[in-house]
């Protein structure tokens, strides 16, 4: 008798002290409803999600309803990932009990998840309200804040949920990440140059490169965006920037590589192919990049970026009227889109409408496509003056523009400059040594000039590029009776001797 009286006692004790644990959740206390609550915790902390959720909705039967449990209802639902019944349960538990100091930061965060920015907005304020200086809530509302592209609002947000723990590294990211889009880099760079020390990791690593990447620190950016691959290769982000940054420095192999790893990777997505084609059409593979445009436009048919982009390509291939019903689906939504302008610019150059072609390609005379087209079309108006300036800022945009080096030599051979072309050209065989069309026109235009004066070392040279050319491919060669030629100046001099 006296062992099942102890064993009671200890009972009523462990109800006691369960109830003392749940009750500043507890708002009403009702037995019954407190008990599935309380059943429900237990089974979520062992994951037994499904369970859990059976258990809170025997509750929904009772007659009083507890905003506990719709609470609870609600972390279930996050758990097994249906987050617009999640809302619909926080929503009711906060209207039951408006003063529960963490239901409107869990109801902010899933309307965060389901794209309810503005909502998500007031939730937090409310949460604020009810408990002030929180660290979570002011980043949870600086996030809704973001994603409405309220930069500012958002930055002293994150600022205010620092100053309340300065350890709150998401908020300090956050904060950066919004600085940088307030082209604030120096206060972001203080803040990345902090986690890179304390808490790296690949998100925040990623970050710092594509703010030296802004800073046009090409090196840095390749560096931290190495590193943060070696947190994470499967981080795709870093990928496509160290594509982009090496197709800025112009190294086309390493920057086609960080592609293609990703592909190996089967990190396939729309960035990654919209910006393979972008780095391909830079370098005038204009066959692989309608092949990657494609591959991207099968993901997102409507994308107006990429829908530009496979135009211009087009019109690159001079595919016309493949390029037409896609630049004009754009221009429909995008008048001003600077792509389409540049296509409808080659367009008329091609046909000859040259001073609608000069129009358009001066709408952005700093992209070095449109100096090339511009150069060209006064050549076509006998403009030596602009000729030569759009020409020279073609390939001071671009330095590995070869089709501009070769075009601008060809003028200036035209206009018999050919010492100013020799240095086009010897410049622009830097980057590419063994491009026969280079070496085809180093090689006319020294013929030209040895024969206006004969030396013997000139013109060993100049038969020295015939060779390199036939070396590479006999058939490439242009100039035999010229080469033939200068042999016999040789030959002749050597006998004189």
């Amino acid at each position: 008798m006296f062992d099942w009286l102890s064993q009671a006692v200890e009972k009523i004790k462990e109800i006691s002290s369960n109830i003392d644990k749940y009750k500043k959740d507890t708002v009403i206390q009702s037995l019954p409803s407190y008990s599935c609550v309380s059943r429900a915790k237990k089974l979520i902390e062992q994951k037994k999600f499904d369970e859990a959720k059976a258990v809170l909705q025997k509750a929904l039967s009772l007659p009083q309803k507890d905003s506990l449990v719709y609470k609870y209802l609600g972390i279930v639902d996050e758990k097994l990932g249906d987050n617009s019944s999640a809302i619909e349960h926080y929503q009711m538990s906060a209207d039951l009990e408006p003063h529960d100091k963490e239901i409107w930061k869990k109801l902010g965060f899933a309307l965060i998840s389901a794209g309810k920015f503005e909502q998500a907005e007031k939730s937090f304020e409310n949460a604020n309200k009810i408990q002030g200086n929180n660290t979570d809530t002011f980043t949870g509302w600086g996030m809704a804040l973001m994603k409405q592209q309220k930069y500012a609002a958002a930055r002293e947000k994150f600022l205010s949920a620092t100053k309340y723990n300065r350890y709150n590294f998401s908020a300090v990211f956050l904060c950066a990440v919004m600085e940088i889009k307030l082209e604030m880099y120096d206060k972001a760079e203080m803040k990345l140059t902090f986690l890179a020390n304390v808490c790296p990791n690949e998100s925040n690593t990623f970050e710092f490169a594509r703010l030296k990447a802004l800073k046009n620190d090409i090196s840095s950016a390749i560096h931290y965006a190495k590193k943060s691959l070696e947190y994470n290769d499967n981080m795709l982000p870093a990928y496509v920037l160290l594509g982009q940054l090496y197709a800025n420095s112009f190294e086309k192999e390493k920057s086609l590589e960080y592609f293609e790893k990703a592909e190996q990777k089967n990190l396939e997505s729309l960035a990654l192919y919209l910006e393979w084609a972008k780095v391909l059409e830079k370098f005038g593979d204009y066959d692989e990049a309608k092949i990657k445009l494609l591959k991207s436009l099968e993901l997102d048919g409507d994308n107006l970026e990429i829908t530009a982009n496979l135009g211009l390509c087009c019109v690159n291939r001079k595919e016309y009227d493949e390029a037409r019903p896609l630049l004009e689906k754009v221009l429909e939504k995008e008048p001003e889109n600077l792509v389409v302008k540049q296509s409808l610019g080659i367009i008329n150059y091609e046909h000859g409408e040259i001073d609608k072609a000069i129009e358009l390609f001066k709408s952005n005379d700093e992209d070095c496509v449109n100096c090339y087209y511009l150069a060209k079309c006064y050549e076509k108006k006998n403009n030596d003056t602009k000729v030569k300036d759009y020409y020279e800022a073609a390939i001071t945009h671009n330095p590995r523009y070869i089709s501009a080096f070769v075009d601008y030599s060809k003028y200036l051979i035209s206009k018999s400059e050919y010492d100013e072309a020799r240095r086009k050209l010897r410049k622009a065989l830097r980057m590419d040594e063994n491009n026969t069309t280079l070496l085809n026109l180093l090689f006319f235009v020294n013929y030209i000039l040895v024969k206006d004066e004969v030396y013997e070392y000139n013109v060993k040279e100049t038969i020295k590029i015939a060779q390199k050319i036939e070396e590479i491919n006999p058939d490439l060669f242009e100039y035999p009776e010229q080469k033939a030629e200068l042999e016999k100046l040789l030959h002749d001099s050597s006998e004189r001797e």
